[in-house]
């Protein structure tokens, strides 16, 4: 009956110790006996950006190169120049269209050059009367405002027709030969990709309507929804990763505001560099902490109760440290209390627990 009040007073006491005794408690263990029981030590690392909770994301092309081109006049799409998935370069024509907008102020294109030689040839001619000094001043004024007002005029509706795609060539051929006369054309602003053509040849398109989609060339992003808990320790400017590959990525924007549909934030991350990845493919982002520390694998962690204990190697056997530790997806980080190099316990952490209790001896 004695002995048996003892081991529960023993018991009662050693649950009450644990947390301490797993805290303070030095392991006296020989090189020999962490070999015999399977026992694996691995050195401690600091947290980089391939460790942290992963999430799905979705390659995109980058917000700042996608270019939408819409049709500037109503018409007909009359030809297509290049197919989709071409590689384009600044000024080429993608498409031409006929329209009979277009037509009217080519008209009035033609007309404002007309007025244009006539007001300066008529300059010319009262600048010449003024030296000789047959006509006054106040004459060769009002011939001069004139002059000006054609050839602001012309400018205008020059600059109309550059939006729709006339260049200085094909408008001296408009001017010299009716090149061009009643079509426009959509040019590539910029080099790029034509991702998509909206409409077939002979369809008609009202004004505005999107024609063609395009996509500079250059580094893609990815889209990554996560939840509001995760974005808020993320900074522009830090970097992510692919899980697996390891490319790396820049935060580049974060929503401020969260989806009630699903509770998340949308994040968008730039690729440092070009790779094979495709528009529409999904992969997995690792996302670090924005702390920095020590990284402790989720094997490597004995929980008791509220408590979290790592073990780690010293020249007198086994260390068992309390940590205050912060999760990390799978893992932890460690802000301080361990230190990089130090030889944590990766395998065998429930033994050397064991050991501490008491477990498994004769007594």
């Amino acid at each position: 009956m004695k002995s048996t009040f003892k081991k529960c007073s023993t018991l009662i006491l050693l649950a009450l110790s644990t947390p301490a005794l797993l805290a303070q408690e030095l392991i006296d263990i020989s090189d020999a006996d962490i070999s015999h029981m399977g026992i694996v030590f691995a050195p401690a690392q600091e947290i980089d950006s391939t460790a942290g909770a992963r999430f799905p994301a979705t390659i995109v092309n980058s917000p700042d190169s996608i270019a939408t081109l819409s049709a500037r006049y109503s018409g007909v799409i009359e030809q297509w120049h290049h197919n989709s998935g071409s590689a384009v370069t600044a000024g080429q024509v993608l498409a031409t269209l006929r329209s009979s907008e277009i037509l009217a102020v080519q008209n009035q294109w033609i007309a404002a050059l007309s007025a244009q030689d006539s007001a300066q040839f008529e300059l010319q001619k009262d600048q010449a009367l003024f030296d000789q000094g047959i006509i006054s001043q106040q004459r060769l004024l009002q011939t001069r405002n004139r002059a000006q007002q054609t050839s602001f005029n012309e400018k205008s509706i020059r600059a109309q027709l550059n939006l729709a795609g006339f260049n200085d060539a094909s408008l001296n051929a408009l001017r010299d030969n009716g090149t061009g006369l009643g079509s426009y054309f959509l040019v590539a602003p910029s080099n790029s990709v034509l991702t998509q053509r909206v409409g077939n040849v002979g369809d008609y398109i009202d004004a505005n309507e999107a024609l063609a989609f395009l996509n500079a060339q250059g580094a893609r992003w990815a889209s990554i929804h996560v939840p509001g808990r995760f974005a808020t320790e993320l900074a522009i400017g830090q970097t992510l990763s692919i899980a697996g590959s390891g490319e790396t990525l820049t935060l580049r924007q974060k929503d401020f505001t969260i989806d009630s549909s699903n509770q998340t934030i949308e994040l968008l991350a730039q690729f440092d560099s070009n790779n094979a990845l495709t528009t529409g493919q999904i992969v997995s982002v690792v996302l670090p902490p924005s702390r920095q520390g020590i990284l402790v694998p989720d094997r490597a962690v004995v929980h008791n109760g509220n408590s979290t204990v790592v073990y780690v190697r010293t020249n007198e056997g086994v260390q068992a440290l309390e940590l205050e530790l912060l999760s990390v997806g799978a893992h932890y980080l460690a802000e301080s209390g361990l230190r990089a190099g130090d030889m944590i316990a990766i395998q065998g952490s429930a033994v050397l627990k064991g050991i501490q209790l008491g477990l498994g001896s004769g007594e």
